[in-house]
């Protein structure tokens, strides 16, 4: 019986700690989106996705941050109006083969894919509410 309670307590213990962990994960990327979505919206007008679309549109901007604040950001909230601009600049290369080591002159094909997959519903976990 004894050995029963010392699994059970190390289970639990393992659980809280699995669930702190994945909360402390989601706080970060969250804080994080906040802080992209900052930086764009100092930029251009509008609401949170229409100002990561705009500042992804603009070919000004450079193009690994557009990637890792735009691209990154609009699948991070959930973004259904950046689903046809993100498949436009989609090639079907769910690996980024084609934009290794390329960052600076391609957007990353692997983080449009998972952009792409995650609005469309294939994450847990969203941040939607700060599509704002």
């Amino acid at each position: 019986m004894e050995m029963i309670r010392s699994i059970i307590t190390i289970l639990t213990i393992v659980m809280i700690l699995g669930i702190a962990g994945l909360y402390t994960i989601h706080v970060w990327i969250e804080k994080d989106v906040k802080e992209n979505i900052a930086v764009v919206k100092s930029m251009y007008p509008g609401n949170a996705e229409e100002a990561l679309l705009s500042f992804l549109l603009d070919d000004s901007n450079p193009t690994i941050e557009r990637t890792h604040i735009a691209i990154w950001t609009l699948g991070q909230i959930g973004s259904k109006k950046a689903l046809p601009v993100l498949k436009e600049y989609y090639q079907n290369d769910p690996n980024g083969e084609t934009c290794i080591g390329k960052h600076h002159e391609l957007l990353c094909q692997y983080e449009i894919n998972k952009a792409i997959e995650a609005i469309d519903g294939h994450r847990l976990f969203k941040h939607a509410r700060l599509i704002k």
